[in-house]
């Protein structure tokens, strides 16, 4: 029987690129987007759990929300939906769902973060404070369940190719970010898929509680230029 997997925020280019790698991979999907689950809202999240009577062998969350804002401008509103979508929520649902996932049987949790999760970006404090939130959970997340068998992890992209990083980077800003990039591109969706496709298998078995860099080398150079 396929393994089934939850992946959460599905329409994303990131999404788009696992889910393709997952049903090449065999796997079960339910997917979910912004209209069928809205993370910023309460009722939604709470709606979408009073349904949802299925078992998953794993959960993949992308969703997020990335507004360039300056610190100083940020209103009430904004710092709500950037922390109900890019982590309460997520988390909601894990304490629900976790309940129901088959234990001792290499179940993963896999979470996309982000290069900001570690480190910050002018007008980018409210996406970049919601990653650093998730790879805490991640990591005490892998400490409690573990002994379920349930293993987490996170992947921090680095510059890939999607609709949100050309919305957020200027033409010129992407040339100065490719000419710090080692590999000499930004990234594609299916290099992250590779790893979420990985992190789910049994050669995996024994990692979780890590941040896995995935960025072309652009951070071994500590963003530095020649």
């Amino acid at each position: 029987m396929a393994k089934r997997v939850l992946l959460i925020g599905e329409k994303s280019d990131i999404g788009k690129g696992i889910k393709n790698s997952l049903k090449k991979g065999g796997y079960s999907i339910d997917g979910t987007s912004s209209k069928t689950l809205d993370l910023s809202s309460r009722e939604s999240v709470d709606s979408f759990l009073s349904k949802s009577d299925k078992k998953y062998d794993s959960i993949i969350f992308v969703a997020a929300s990335n507004i360039p804002k300056n610190f100083m401008k940020l209103k009430s509103q904004d710092f709500d939906e950037s922390i109900d979508i890019n982590f309460k929520s997520f988390v909601l649902i894990l304490r629900t769902l976790i309940k129901k996932m088959p234990k001792n049987s290499n179940s993963s949790i896999v979470i996309i973060s982000s290069l900001f999760a570690s480190s910050g970006r002018n007008g980018r404090f409210l996406y970049s404070s919601s990653k650093h939130f998730l790879n805490g959970a991640m990591k005490n997340l892998a400490i409690e369940l573990g002994s379920s068998g349930i293993r987490v992890n996170s992947i921090a992209p680095g510059f890939i190719d999607t609709k949100m990083t050309r919305n957020n980077n200027s033409k010129d800003s992407l040339k100065k970010i490719i000419k710090k990039i080692p590999i000499g591109r930004l990234g594609n969706p299916k290099d992250i898929a590779n790893l979420v496709l990985f992190l789910l298998s049994s050669k995996a078995a024994y990692i979780t509680g890590q941040e896995l860099i995935v960025d072309g080398g652009i951070t071994a150079g500590g963003f530095w230029e020649d």
